[in-house]
């Protein structure tokens, strides 16, 4: 059975570390902490509850579907993400886009189920199923 791909294109929380030059001596300055706490605090609350509820999203997807999906997350201020989201037409988040073709926008999973089903996956109960995959 061929794995389904799901793409999700959506604003990602990216990392608050420092480029792998300038981080050892933040480290050994003792501002490091700060400065990715100062960081963290920097991202509006929105976008924290925008990220859990897509992380929750996400886990559910794998965890009905197991090793049948893969799940590739996508920041659109990347230019892998501007490319997906011109080539798809996405103009919201989040996108999900099923093996390359199959779009919805939105956050509610039934949707999102019935492309992965169109797609050839089952759910793991019916499929017996166990692991899962996030890429």
């Amino acid at each position: 059975m061929a794995t389904v791909e799901i793409e999700v294109i959506a604003p990602l929380v990216s990392g608050v570390k420092h480029c792998q030059h300038c981080q050892p001596f933040l480290e050994d300055a003792g501002i490091s902490a700060p400065i990715q706490q100062q960081e963290i605090d920097s991202y509006p609350e929105e976008m924290w509850r925008d990220y859990a509820r897509l992380s929750d999203l996400v886990r559910n997807l794998s965890g009905r579907y197991g090793d049948q999906v893969r799940i590739v997350l996508i920041d659109p201020h990347t230019p892998v993400g501007f490319l997906k989201s011109v080539r798809h037409w996405v103009r919201r988040y989040p996108t999900f886009i099923v093996n390359g073709r199959a779009k919805y926008t939105g956050w509610d999973e039934g949707p999102i189920a019935d492309l992965v089903r169109a797609g050839g996956a089952t759910e793991r109960g019916q499929s017996g199923h166990d692991a899962s995959r996030i890429a």
